[in-house]
C-alpha cells in the first residue's frame, strides 16, 4: 500500500470475499498489496496457538514403539478462522524436509473425481513420488529385516542342505535392514529368499489394515519399472492399466470406501517405517447436505480412516462446523482433541485491521492519548469498537465490513483519511439491506401458506401500516387460536439503541391496544442484527427476532410461530384459569355474605319467635304435676335456643361469634322439638278434658297411649343429642328430658286420674 502522507491511504487493502483455501493459494480478492498479502495477514489467537503446539509435539514424538498418531477438529461456526487455522498448519508444513501431507480442501459427493482432480499430496510433483517409491522401498526393507528375524533360527528357503546361518549374522543382516544400510533386493538374493512370497508378506500385511489386497499388489508392483507409471496413474485415480487388470487391480479408485482405502495405505506405510504423516480436511460440514446414502456411507469410512491415524502414527486435522461434529458419533469424538476458535475482541479487531493497513504495533501509554484513539489508522479506535460490536466479532464479516467501509470513506482521487464510526454503520447497511421488502414479505406469505396459518379478518388493531419512518411494518395478523393472535412485523437493520427503542416502542403500542394473553409478537429483521442488539430486543419484546436469510427461512417462519403459538396457548390458558378463579373467589365471597346473613337472620327470628315472642301456649287443664313437667322442658329448649341462636351483645361488649352449621342444625332441631312438645301437651291436655273422671273407658286409654307413643316416636328420629352434652345424671339437660318426657306423662296422668 502507497500513502501519499502520514495521513492518507490508497488502494483498499481489505479482500472483497474473504475465503481461505489449504495451500498456499487463497481467493481472496484483488491484487497483493503492502503489507497485506491479499488476505494471508495473521494475527496469533490462543486456538491457532494450542494448534500449533499439537503439531510440533506431534512432530517431535518418536517414542521406540512408533510414532503416537492424533486427530485433531477445529470446530466452530462460519467465518471464525478455522481454515485460516488449517492453512498456517499447512503452510508450517509445507517444506521440503517437512512430512508427507495430503490435503482435501472440501469434500465432493463425487468423491473419486475430487481424488483424482482436487487432492493434493506427494504424487503431485516427482519428488514426492520419489519419496514415496524410496518409502515403499524402505517397508520392502522392514518386512525382509522381520522375515529374516523369523528365520534366524530356521533353515533358509531355497537352500539344499537347509542348514541355518550363523544367527548373529542373521541378526546383523535385519539391523542393516531396519537401518536401510542394506538393499533389501541384494539380500533376498542372497538369502535365496523368494521374492514373490515377501510380496506376499507386504500384501497380507496391508490387507489386515485395509481389506482390500489391491492396494498391497500395486504397491510390490510400484518396485518394478515396468509398472512404475501405471501403478501411479492407478493412484491418482485413473483407470488401471490392462496389465493391472490381469494382476488383479480391476477397478478405478473411485468412490468413498476405496478413496478413504487409498489414504489409508499411503499413511500406513509412512506410520510403518516411522515417518510422520499429515492429513488436512477442510469445510467437513459440506457432507451434511448429500443424500443419507452417501453421509452415512462416509461418517463409517471417515472413522475407521480416524482410527487408523491415531493408532498408526499419523496426524489428522480436519475443520468442521458444530453440527458437524454432531453427525459423527460419541466414539470419534472420545478419540479427537477439540479445538473451538472464539470470536474476536475490540483488541483482537483492533490487531487484525492494523495487519491489512499496515498501521503498526499497538501504541503505548508514553505515546499519548490521541495515538491511542487513532489506532489502527484511519479506522480509530471508535470504529473499531463499533465494527467489533455489529460483526459480532466473526473475522470474516470484520474484513467484509471493512472493504465496504473502505470503499465508502474513498475521495475521488481514490485517497482514504479516515473511516469514522458512521462509515462503518452504512457499510453494514449497505452490505445486508440488500433484499427488497416485497421480497421479504412474498417469502412470508409464501411460509404462511406452507404452515396453513389462519390470517386474522380483520385487525385486532387498527391500521397494518408502517411506522412514521416507513422502516417498520405489520405485515400480518394472524389468529392461530380464537380471539388471540400472532403480529408478524417486519424491520431493517437494527444496529444502535435508537434503532431498538423505536421497534420496542412499536410493539409496546400494538400489544397495549390488546390483553396480555392476546398478543404475541415475530420480528423478522431483514438486514442485519447484532448478537448484542439481538439480545436486547428479545428482553425488550418477550420473543427473539428472527434474521430473514434466504434459503430455510420458511421453515425458521413455522418454527417460530409454532413456538408463540404455543406460549399463546399457554398464556391463554393461565389467564383464563386466573379468571376462573377470580370468578369463582367471587361468587364464594357472595355466597359468604349470602350465608352470613342468613345465619344472623335465622338466630335473629329464634331469638325472637322462640324465646321472647313465644312463651308457650295458655295454660292447660293438666294436672299440676303434668304441666309442670311440660313447663321445664320448654324451659330447658328455651335456653338450648339461646345458647344456639347467640345472646344479643350488650353495651360496650364484643358481638358473639356468628353460629356455625352445626349450630344451625342444633337450632332447627330445638324448635322442631319445641314444636312437637307444644302439640303433644295439646294432646294429652284434649284427652284429660275428655276422660271420664275416676275411670276412663279402654279405647280412651288407648287413644293417651297413642299419643304418647307418637311424640315418642318423632323424638328418638331427631338428632336430640345436637341440643347439648347430656352431662351428669343428676343434671337435667333437654336431650334427657324431652327422651323421658312422655314415659313421664303417661305415668303421672294415669296416677291423677286412678287416685280421684
Amino acid at each position: 500500500m502507497a500513502a501519499s502522507s502520514a495521513d492518507t491511504w490508497y488502494s483498499n487493502p481489505f479482500p472483497l470475499v474473504p475465503v481461505v483455501r489449504l495451500g498456499p493459494s487463497a481467493d481472496l480478492g484483488d491484487a497483493p498489496v503492502e503489507a497485506a498479502d491479499s488476505g494471508n495477514a495473521h494475527v496469533p489467537t490462543r486456538i491457532l496457538d494450542e494448534l500449533q503446539d499439537l503439531v510440533r509435539d506431534y512432530l517431535r514424538d518418536r517414542p521406540r514403539g512408533g510414532r503416537r498418531g492424533r486427530a485433531i477438529a477445529v470446530v466452530g461456526e462460519f467465518g471464525l478462522g478455522k481454515s485460516h487455522a488449517a492453512r498456517e498448519v499447512c503452510n508450517g508444513l509445507a517444506r521440503p524436509d517437512g512430512p508427507a501431507m495430503w490435503i482435501v480442501d472440501e469434500p465432493a459427493q463425487d468423491f473419486g473425481r475430487m481424488y483424482r482432480d482436487r487432492l493434493r499430496g506427494p504424487a503431485d510433483t516427482p519428488e514426492g513420488r520419489a519419496a514415496f517409491e524410496e518409502l515403499v522401498r524402505d517397508y520392502y526393507a522392514y518386512v525382509t529385516a522381520v522375515r529374516v528375524g523369523e528365520q534366524s533360527s530356521g533353515p533358509r528357503p531355497g537352500r539344499a542342505d537347509d542348514v541355518p546361518l550363523d544367527d548373529i549374522a542373521l541378526d546383523d543382516i535385519a539391523t542393516g535392514l531396519r537401518d536401510r544400510v542394506l538393499d533389501p533386493d541384494k539380500v533376498v538374493s542372497a538369502l535365496r529368499y523368494d521374492p514373490e512370497v515377501l510380496h506376499a508378506d507386504l500384501r497380507v500385511t496391508l490387507g489386515e489394515v485395509t481389506e482390500h489386497r489391491r492396494f498391497a499388489t500395486a504397491l510390490a508392483l510400484l518396485q518394478d519399472p515396468r509398472f512404475t507409471s501405471m501403478v501411479w496413474a492407478w493412484l491418482t485415480g485413473d483407470e488401471p492399466a490392462q496389465q493391472l487388470k490381469e494382476r488383479g487391480i480391476k477397478d478405478a479408485v473411485t468412490g468413498i470406501d476405496p478413496v478413504f482405502d487409498a489414504l489409508a495405505v499411503q499413511g500406513f506405510l509412512h506410520g510403518r517405517v516411522g515417518k510422520p504423516y499429515v492429513l488436512l480436511i477442510d469445510s467437513l460440514e459440506k457432507v451434511l447436505d448429500w443424500p443419507e446414502e452417501s453421509r452415512r456411507t462416509f461418517v463409517d469410512a471417515f472413522e475407521r480412516l480416524v482410527n487408523v491415524y491415531v493408532s498408526r502414527g499419523g496426524l489428522l486435522v480436519f475443520c468442521t462446523s458444530p453440527r458437524g461434529l454432531n453427525a459423527f458419533r460419541p466414539s470419534l469424538h472420545e478419540r479427537v482433541v477439540q479445538l473451538w476458535p472464539t470470536r474476536f475482541t475490540a483488541e483482537l479487531t483492533a490487531e487484525l485491521v492494523a495487519e491489512y493497513v499496515g498501521s503498526g504495533a499497538r501504541p503505548v501509554s508514553a505515546q499519548g492519548t490521541d495515538a491511542i484513539e487513532r489506532w489502527p489508522a484511519p479506522f480509530g479506535a471508535e470504529s473499531v469498537a463499533i465494527l467489533q460490536e455489529l460483526t459480532g466479532g466473526v473475522p470474516r464479516e470484520i474484513l467484509k465490513t471493512c472493504h465496504h467501509a473502505w470503499q465508502l470513506s474513498e475521495d475521488r482521487g481514490g485517497a482514504v483519511r479516515e473511516v469514522t464510526a458512521a462509515t462503518v454503520l452504512r457499510a453494514v447497511r449497505g452490505l445486508h439491506d440488500n433484499v427488497s421488502e416485497d421480497q421479504v414479505l412474498s417469502t412470508i406469505h409464501d411460509a404462511l401458506a406452507l404452515g396453513q396459518w389462519r390470517i386474522a379478518s380483520r385487525d385486532p388493531v387498527p391500521t397494518r401500516a408502517s411506522s412514521d419512518d416507513g422502516s417498520l411494518v405489520v405485515a400480518y395478523w394472524l389468529e392461530p387460536v380464537p380471539n388471540a393472535y400472532i403480529a408478524i412485523v417486519v424491520t431493517g437493520s437494527v444496529l444502535v439503541a435508537d434503532d431498538q427503542e423505536r421497534i420496542t416502542a412499536r410493539v409496546r403500542a400494538l400489544r397495549s391496544a390488546l390483553h396480555p394473553a392476546q398478543a404475541e409478537v415475530l420480528l423478522v429483521v431483514n438486514g442485519h442484527v447484532s448478537r448484542t442488539m439481538r439480545d436486547r430486543l428479545a428482553r425488550s419484546l418477550g420473543s427473539q427476532p428472527l434474521l430473514y436469510r434466504p434459503g430455510d427461512f420458511p421453515r425458521a417462519v413455522n418454527e417460530a410461530l409454532d413456538r408463540l403459538r404455543a406460549r399463546l396457548t399457554e398464556l391463554r390458558q393461565e389467564a383464563d384459569l386466573a379468571d376462573l378463579t377470580s370468578e369463582l373467589r367471587g361468587a364464594l365471597g357472595e355466597h359468604s355474605a349470602q350465608l352470613g346473613q342468613l345465619r344472623q337472620t335465622v338466630s335473629d327470628l329464634a331469638r325472637r319467635d322462640l324465646v321472647a315472642v313465644a312463651p308457650g301456649p295458655a295454660r292447660s287443664a293438666l294436672p299440676e304435676p303434668v304441666e309442670g313437667r311440660f313447663e321445664e322442658v320448654f324451659a330447658l329448649l328455651d335456653a338450648a335456643v339461646e345458647r344456639l341462636a347467640g345472646r344479643p351483645a350488650e353495651a360496650g361488649e364484643a358481638p358473639p361469634p356468628r353460629p356455625g352449621r352445626a349450630d344451625l342444625t342444633a337450632l332447627g332441631c330445638a324448635t322442631l322439638v319445641r314444636q312437637l312438645t307444644e302439640r303433644f301437651r295439646t294432646g294429652a291436655d284434649a284427652w284429660f278434658r275428655s276422660a271420664a273422671p275416676g275411670a276412663p273407658t279402654e279405647e280412651q286409654w288407648a287413644r293417651l297411649r297413642r299419643v304418647c307413643r307418637e311424640y315418642e316416636t318423632a323424638v328418638e328420629v331427631l338428632p336430640v343429642q345436637s341440643l347439648g352434652s347430656p352431662g351428669p345424671a343428676h343434671r337435667p339437660t333437654a336431650a334427657r328430658a324431652v327422651e323421658a318426657l312422655a314415659d313421664e306423662v303417661w305415668g303421672a296422668l294415669v296416677s291423677s286420674l286412678r287416685s280421684s
